[in-house]
């Protein structure tokens, strides 16, 4: 099953990896370039959770939390305008600082309040659903799609490593008998 709610946390710890990475950044090509990555992030994000999970919210959770939440959208989006406007200048690290305490303020009350009792109150098969319609609009809009459960069992790895004689590792990792490696 595609875990909506595990999918929207996935993209909360990346967008906070990338605003770190984003904040101690020295003008120039790879802060534009980081500047983009956050910008395509959040987007995605945004757009699936106000397509896809708000509506949910609003029926399940309450009108107000899912208003609220998109009020928060809308400050990201003007934080990301000026996270664009000031890359190259002075202030661009205050700005990465508003922006992510908003986001934190943001993702903590989707964590904490509204996801879990989204999670009391729909469905499983609602939430598969959901899960499913997120994962392939990440996919088609270049996203990262969410990471497979393995099918394979732990036990049943390690025998086939085992059988192989690579214990998990590559060829070019292996030790002869002497420990170093090949």
């Amino acid at each position: 099953m595609n875990d909506p709610i595990a999918m929207l946390k996935r993209d909360h710890r990346e967008v906070e990896e990338l605003l770190t990475k984003l904040g101690d950044s020295k003008p120039g090509p790879r802060r534009r370039g980081n500047v983009d990555k956050v910008e395509r992030a959040l987007t995605l994000h945004m757009r699936i959770e106000e397509q896809l999970v708000y509506p949910l919210v609003a029926r399940a959770v309450g009108q107000e939390e899912a208003k609220e939440a998109e009020i928060e959208h809308g400050l990201v989006r003007d934080g990301l305008t000026q996270l664009r406007a000031l890359v190259d200048e002075p202030g661009f690290g205050a700005v990465v600082e508003i922006l992510k305490a908003g986001i934190k303020h943001h993702v903590k009350e989707e964590e904490k309040e509204i996801f879990p009792e989204l999670k009391r109150k729909i469905d499983r098969e609602t939430l598969r659903q959901v899960g499913d319609e997120m994962a392939a609009e990440k996919s088609a809009r270049g996203g990262r799609a969410p990471a497979r459960k393995r099918t394979t069992s732990a036990p049943a790895r390690k025998a086939k490593a085992k059988k192989t004689g690579r214990g998990g590792r590559s060829a070019s990792y292996q030790r002869d008998p002497a420990g170093s490696r090949r």
